[in-house]
């Protein structure tokens, strides 16, 4: 069965917001780019809602980084896509700088949609784990639109969660109108949960 999540009672003053992204090679320029967009109107909709926000920036490849935000956008890595690295590294700088029940905690995470099969239990494991702590996670799938591809291992993770129920959010975006579209979907969607409690 589900899990309830007991809801804590929490300051509504303080939010903070980890950012994540792949950048293995396979993200190009232009994704890239959707993805600093989404970030930044994200982070203006989380601004709204709180007096006070704090952020942390991390991005992976095979392995996760932590940068500042101008080191953040400009990193580019090699070699495969193992996205467990990245929830792994986001769970300890919630556990060590923003303790949920001080901080509404929110995670953005951009990438292609591909990871690593190996990979598959320990990223939708460790994602399962984070979400427990969060308020919402949003994932944006950046692909260009060449016709309908078939599910990415990331969308998979996602899906599996969501029958869950765990607070997490998909969208697809080829494009920067879609970065609107998910941006008013999760914002939506968080509201309702928000309600929902």
């Amino acid at each position: 069965g589900v899990r309830q999540l007991v809801r804590r009672h929490k300051p509504a003053t303080n939010g903070a917001v980890i950012f994540a992204i792949d950048v293995s090679g396979s993200m190009g320029e232009t994704e890239r780019q959707l993805a600093k967009t989404f970030f930044f109107f994200a982070l203006q909709g989380i601004r709204r809602q709180y007096a006070k926000v704090e952020t942390a920036f991390i991005a992976h490849s095979a392995e996760a980084w932590e940068f500042n935000e101008a080191q953040f956008f400009q990193t580019s890595g090699t070699g495969g896509t193992v996205s467990s690295t990245v929830f792994n590294l986001g769970k300890e700088v919630m556990r060590e700088r923003f303790d949920p029940s001080n901080y509404n905690v929110y995670l953005f995470y951009a990438s292609d949609g591909e990871n690593l099969v190996d990979d598959r239990e320990p990223a939708t494991e460790s994602l399962r784990e984070f979400c427990q702590g969060l308020n919402y996670a949003g994932f944006i799938e950046i692909r260009p639109a060449y016709g309908i591809s078939p599910e990415t291992e990331m969308a998979g993770i996602c899906s599996r969660l969501q029958r869950d129920n765990v607070p997490l959010g998909m969208a697809r975006v080829t494009n920067r109108d879609d970065v609107w579209n998910a941006l008013r979907q999760f914002f939506q969607d968080q509201q309702a949960r928000a309600e929902a409690e």
